[in-house]
């Protein structure tokens, strides 16, 4: 578990990944060089609120108070000697963040709030198979970018668009795919080859992780320490807290 800090930070740089994600690198006064960036925690995040349309206001909770109302988004990077943190967004029109993203340029302001904590996953595996939507990418060039050199490591990518280079250039198997229900991806998982000495790591929109969660477990036979398999977000739905593994 980490202290929770309040932070008002703006747009230091802005970069186009796809015509539907954008990394936008935020710095400013209020983040600690001692940010929490432990490696192979792929998951953590950070909860986020856009300025007051009216105000200009950012409404981030005082201390004790319970934040509602905010968004979570996966820690891309942390450079503590540039204090610069990169976060990684879908760019849409049906929620707060998402509209931001889309219309963030330098010395855009946003509130940043968290991690509360840290989930750091294995590295004495001789595999790693990934799994992820678009939300879901950052944590899975996190992976890419932390795993032991030694490590085997295969990615399928459900993504709108072109494939891009994940992870700083690893070597890894990637699959990309086109927006697919459940039984497609499970479909293309079940082709895959899983060691007996791997993880699986899979996030994304919930009806499309539980076929998913149930094949591993059912058909494969992987036990719940070699797997944590989440759907985090329902389709049409915003604001949802990530399903149990």
């Amino acid at each position: 578990m980490h202290e929770p800090r309040r932070r008002q930070l703006y747009a230091a740089r802005i970069q186009e990944l796809s015509p539907t994600m954008r990394r936008v690198v935020l710095t400013g006064d209020d983040l600690e060089p001692e940010f929490p960036f432990p490696a192979r925690a792929a998951t953590d995040h950070v909860k986020l609120a856009v300025p007051d349309p009216s105000t200009g206001e950012i409404p981030l909770p005082g201390p004790g108070e319970k934040p509602t109302g905010l968004r979570d988004y996966t820690i891309r990077h942390f450079d503590a000697d540039a204090r610069e943190l990169t976060l990684d967004f879908v760019t849409h029109e049906h929620g707060a963040v998402g509209r931001w993203a889309a219309a963030a340029e330098p010395g855009s302001k946003l509130g940043v709030l968290g991690p509360r904590g840290s989930q750091i996953f294995p590295a004495n595996c001789a595999e790693y198979l990934l799994v992820a939507d678009e939300t879901a990418l950052p944590a899975a060039e996190r992976f890419l970018e932390e795993l032991p050199s030694t490590t085997t490591v295969r990615v399928v990518a459900i993504a709108r668009g072109a494939p891009r280079e994940l992870g700083g250039g690893r070597e890894a198997q990637i699959t990309w795919l086109p927006e697919i229900d459940g039984t497609g991806l499970v479909k293309t998982v079940a082709e895959l080859p899983l060691a007996a000495n791997c993880f699986v790591f899979g996030a994304g929109e919930a009806a499309m992780m539980a076929p998913l969660r149930r094949h591993l477990r059912d058909e494969r036979g992987l036990p719940p320490e070699r797997m944590s398999v989440r759907g985090y977000w329902k389709l049409g739905t915003a604001g949802n807290p990530p399903a149990e593994e």
